[in-house]
C-alpha cells in the first residue's frame, strides 16, 4: 500500500491537471425552455414560413440559416445570428420585431447555444392526441409491480434476498462478489453514509471488539437512531426539492421562514415518517386531518415544499404560470420520475403525457394560493400562513397596519416618481438619484414603525385559493388569445386519469397527494427505493434516477427493483426498514477491490452488476462537516432562523439583490442557501443548487479542489485546530502519528506511512499541521471504500 502522505501529494498533482466537467443543458432544457420560446416568438415568420430564407423549426434548418447565414453556431452564441438578433445587438435586425425577449429568455438561448445547441429529434412522438393506447402504456415503469420472489430460498441459504437477486445476474456474466470489506472500511462506509460524519476512534474500537453476530446490526441501529441521521438524509431530500432560503426572483428576496420546512424534513427522516404520508403532507398538509394544533401546524409547514417553487423576474407574482411550471416539474421528477413540464406547450414528445394532462394538474395549483416573499415591483410579502389563522391575525395586526398605512402611501408615491425617470423626462431640480435617496429615507422611517409589529408565528406555506379548472395555454402562452379547451382537474391518464368529482370544492391537492401516494401507483415506490439505492451505492438500479420515462435508463435488475418497491409498501413505506435491508446484504458490504478486479473490470467496468463495492468521493457537506468535526469546532446544535432583517423592512431590486452571507460552524444543511449567490465551498465540491432538482450530483475531481486543500484559509485553520486537539508534546512521534491516522483515516499508520513520515521530518522540522493537511487532501480521506 502506498503511504497516505505520499499518496496525497500524487493525488494533488493529478488534480492540478484535471479538467472539470460542466453540466450541459440537454433535451429537457430544450423542450421546457427553447422549443416553447421558438414556437411562441419565431414560428409565425420562421416556422412553416421562411421569411428571409430562414426557418427555425429544426436543427438542420437553423444551421443552414437564411439569406444572412447560419442562425446558430453551436458553442458560439456571440457568432450566432439568432442570439445577436434576440439580444438586440443590431437595431436593424432585432427580433422579435415588436418587443424584446426577457433577460431570462435571452440567457436561456445563450446558455443553450454555448452548450452545443442540443436539439432532440422528435421523430418518435410519445403521444399524438386522442386516447392513450395499449402501446402508450406498455413501457416497463407504467406496469403494475410484479410479485417478485428471490430466485433461491432465503430460509435455506440464510442469505439476504437482495444478494439472491444480485447473484442471479452475476452468474451469467461469469462474475462473483469479491468478498466483504474489512470492519474498519465498513464502519467508515456506514457512518459516513448514514450520518455524514466519520466514526470516532472509540466507536471504531468498540465495533472491532464486538465479535457477535449482531455487531453490524447494532451499528446500523445506533446510526439510524442518531439525530444526525436526519440531517444527512434530509439533505438528500432537499436536493430533490430545490430547497433555498431565498425566493429566486431577480432580487432574490429572503424567505426567513424557509428553515421550518427544512427542519420538518429532518424530523421526518429521524422519526421515520411513512413515505406515503410524507408525500401527502408536503402536497396537501394543510388539508389533512390532525391530532392537535401542533400536528396541524407541522402539516401546514410541510406544504413549504410547494411554496418553495422558484420565482423569476422583477414581478414574479404576475408570472404564476411559470411558478406552477416549476411546481409541476418538481412533482413529476421527485415523486414520479417523469418530466411532466415538457407537456406545458405541446404533447410530450416521448412519454404518454398530453398537454391536457399538464393542465389537469395545472388547475390544481392554479387553485392554490402561493405566498409572495417580495420582489422589486412588489416588495411587501403577502399570503404567508399565520398559525393563529388569517382572521385572528388580521384582527391582531389591524391597528399596526393602520399605523403603517401612511408610510406605505408615501413610499408608493415616491417609488412611482422614481419609476417615471425610466419612461419620461422629469422637469425641475429633482434627479433620479436624489429621488431614490428620498425613497430610501422614507423606507428607513417606515421600518421603525414596521418593527413594532407583534411577532406572530408564520410559515412559508400554501393555502387554498379560488378553485377552478384551467384552460389549455396553446404553446404555453398565458394570453387569453391563445386559450384552448378547459380541462377538469385531475391526474395523469397513464397513471389512472382520475378527475375530481363535481362535489369537490377545493383545489384538489389532497386528491392529487392521494393519487401519487397510492399503494398501487406503479411509479412512486419504485422511484423512491431506487433513490435510496442510489444514495447508498452511487448509482441507481435505474441510473436515470429522476426519469423513468421512455428516454430514461432501463433497470439493471428489474425484479430486484420491484421486490424492493413491494417490500417498501408492505413495511409501511419505512425508509429505515429499507436501510436495514440494503445494508445487511453482502452486496452493500462488498469490498471495493481485490485480486480479481482487473479481469472483472473487463467484463463489467462500471460495476453495473454489483460484483464489488463502489469507491465514492465524499460530497461537499461530508468534507466540510467532517473537517470541522475532526477539529472539534463543528456546532452540532440544531439550526433555526437565519439572521435576516425584520421581514417588513428590507428592499431589494434586480441590480441590488439580496447578497448577505450568514456563516456559522453548524452542519452544512443549516447553512443559509441563497438561490442566486451560491456557497463557494459547497459549489466547488458539487454541492446543492437551490434552483434545480438534483437527483444525481456530480462527483468531479478538479484542480481547484486540490488548490483549495493546499492553500485555503479554512483548511489551514482546521489543520491547526486538529493539531491542538490531538498532538501531545511529551509523547513519541509514532504515538502522535498513530492517533492522527486513526482519527482522520480511521486506521493505524502502516510501516510505510511511519517510514515516510520519518524521512520527511514531520513532527520535528515540519509542523504536525502539515501532516494533517496532507492527510485531509489524500485520496484515502476524500473517498470512501
Amino acid at each position: 500500500m502506498r503511504p497516505a502522505l505520499s499518496e496525497a501529494l500524487a493525488f494533488l498533482l493529478v488534480l492540478l491537471v484535471a479538467i472539470p466537467a460542466e453540466a450541459e443543458p440537454g433535451a429537457d432544457f430544450f423542450e421546457s425552455r427553447i422549443r416553447p420560446l421558438l414556437s411562441t416568438h419565431c414560428y409565425e415568420c420562421h416556422g412553416h414560413k421562411s421569411k428571409g430564407g430562414l426557418r427555425l423549426d429544426s436543427l438542420a434548418a437553423a444551421l443552414h440559416g437564411g439569406e444572412e447565414g447560419p442562425a446558430i453556431v453551436p458553442g458560439h452564441p456571440e457568432m450566432s445570428l439568432l442570439f445577436q438578433a434576440i439580444s438586440h445587438q443590431d437595431p436593424d435586425r432585432s427580433m422579435p420585431p415588436d418587443t424584446k425577449l426577457s433577460d431570462r429568455e435571452i440567457e436561456d438561448v445563450r446558455h443553450w447555444i454555448q452548450a452545443g445547441a442540443v436539439w432532440p429529434k422528435a421523430a418518435k412522438i410519445g403521444f399524438t392526441g386522442g386516447d392513450l393506447t395499449a402501446e402508450h402504456r406498455r413501457h416497463w415503469s407504467f406496469q403494475p409491480r410484479a410479485n417478485c420472489i428471490p430466485p433461491i430460498s432465503v430460509n435455506e441459504s440464510n442469505r439476504n434476498p437482495i444478494d439472491a437477486f444480485i447473484n442471479e445476474k452475476l452468474i451469467p456474466q461469469n462474475l462473483t462478489q469479491v468478498g466483504p470489506a474489512s470492519k474498519r472500511q465498513l464502519i467508515r462506509r456506514a457512518t459516513f453514509g448514514l450520518i455524514g460524519l466519520p466514526p470516532t476512534i472509540k466507536e471504531t474500537e468498540t465495533f472491532l471488539r464486538d465479535k457477535s453476530d449482531q455487531a453490524w446490526e447494532h451499528l446500523i441501529a445506533r446510526l439510524l437512531n442518531s439525530p444526525q441521521y436526519g440531517e444527512r438524509w434530509g439533505r438528500h431530500w432537499l436536493d430533490l426539492v430545490r430547497y433555498a432560503d431565498t425566493s429566486g426572483d431577480a432580487a432574490d428576496y429572503p424567505v426567513p421562514e424557509a428553515w421550518k420546512y427544512r427542519n420538518y424534513v429532518i424530523d421526518a427522516f429521524n422519526t421515520d415518517k411513512p413515505y406515503n404520508q410524507f408525500i401527502r403532507e408536503q402536497i396537501a398538509g394543510d388539508l389533512l386531518p390532525y391530532e392537535d394544533d401542533d400536528d396541524r401546524w407541522e402539516k401546514t409547514i410541510a406544504t413549504g415544499y410547494v411554496a418553495l417553487s422558484r420565482r423569476v423576474g422583477v414581478s414574479p407574482q404576475n408570472l404564476k404560470h411559470i411558478v406552477i411550471e416549476d411546481t409541476l416539474n418538481n412533482i413529476g421528477k421527485t415523486f414520479l420520475g417523469l418530466t411532466i413540464g415538457c407537456a406545458r406547450c405541446h404533447d410530450h414528445k416521448f412519454d404518454p403525457i398530453p398537454t391536457s394532462d399538464y393542465y389537469a394538474l395545472y388547475g390544481i395549483f392554479n387553485s392554490t394560493l402561493y405566498p409572495h416573499a417580495g420582489a422589486e415591483h412588489a416588495p411587501y410579502r403577502e399570503n404567508f400562513v399565520y398559525r393563529v389563522g388569517k382572521e385572528q391575525a388580521d384582527q391582531v395586526l389591524a391597528p399596526y397596519r393602520d399605523r403603517l398605512a401612511p408610510w406605505n402611501k408615501r413610499e408608493r408615491q415616491k417609488y412611482a416618481e422614481y419609476k417615471r425617470f425610466q419612461t419620461e423626462e422629469v422637469k425641475g431640480t429633482t434627479t433620479r438619484e436624489s429621488t431614490w435617496a428620498e425613497l430610501e429615507a422614507i423606507r428607513r422611517e417606515r421600518a421603525a414603525v414596521a418593527k413594532t409589529f407583534p411577532q406572530l408565528a408564520t410559515a412559508f406555506a400554501v393555502s387554498e385559493g379560488k378553485a377552478s379548472d384551467a384552460y389549455v395555454m396553446k404553446q404555453g402562452n398565458p394570453s387569453k388569445k391563445t386559450r384552448g379547451a378547459q380541462i377538469r382537474r385531475g391526474f395523469l391518464q397513464v397513471l389512472g386519469g382520475q378527475t375530481l368529482p363535481d362535489s369537490v370544492q377545493g383545489s384538489g391537492r389532497q386528491e392529487l397527494a392521494n393519487w401519487i401516494a397510492d399503494d398501487a401507483n406503479p411509479l412512486t415506490a419504485r422511484v423512491m427505493v431506487n433513490r435510496i439505492w442510489h444514495w447508498h451505492f452511487g448509482r441507481g438500479l435505474v441510473e436515470s434516477v429522476s426519469d423513468f420515462g421512455t428516454r430514461g435508463s432501463k433497470p439493471s435488475h428489474p425484479d430486484l427493483l420491484d421486490f424492493l418497491a413491494q417490500e417498501f409498501v408492505n413495511n409501511d413505506w419505512s425508509i429505515k426498514h429499507m436501510h436495514r435491508l440494503i445494508m445487511s446484504s453482502e452486496t452493500y458490504r462488498a469490498r471495493s477491490h481485490n485480486a480479481k478486479q482487473d479481469d472483472y473490470l473487463e467484463i463489467d467496468p462500471i460495476n453495473r452488476f454489483h460484483w464489488r463495492g463502489n469507491r465514492r468521493r465524499l460530497d461537499a457537506e461530508q468534507l466540510r462537516d467532517s473537517t470541522l468535526y475532526l477539529s472539534g469546532q463543528l456546532d452540532t446544535s440544531r439550526g433555526t432562523r437565519h439572521p435576516f432583517p425584520h421581514r417588513l423592512t428590507y428592499f431589494y431590486r434586480q441590480h441590488e439583490p439580496f447578497q448577505e452571507e450568514y456563516t456559522s460552524k453548524k452542519r452544512s444543511i443549516y447553512q443559509m442557501q441563497p438561490r442566486i449567490r451560491k456557497n463557494p465551498f459547497l459549489e466547488l465540491f458539487d454541492g446543492p443548487d437551490g434552483n434545480l432538482h438534483l437527483g444525481n450530483r456530480d462527483e468531479t475531481i478538479t484542480a481547484l479542489q486540490a488548490l483549495y486543500f493546499l492553500n485555503s484559509e479554512f483548511i489551514h485553520e482546521q489543520s491547526e485546530a486538529i493539531a491542538k486537539r490531538l498532538v501531545r508534546d511529551a509523547e513519541p512521534r509514532e504515538t502522535t502519528l498513530r492517533r492522527l491516522y486513526e482519527t482522520v483515516l480511521n486506521r493505524p499508520p502502516s510501516p510505510a506511512d511511519i517510514s515516510f513520515a520519518n524521512t520527511t521530518g514531520y513532527g520535528e522540522t515540519l509542523p504536525w499541521s502539515a501532516v494533517i493537511r496532507a492527510l485531509l487532501s489524500s485520496n484515502e480521506f476524500m473517498h470512501i471504500d
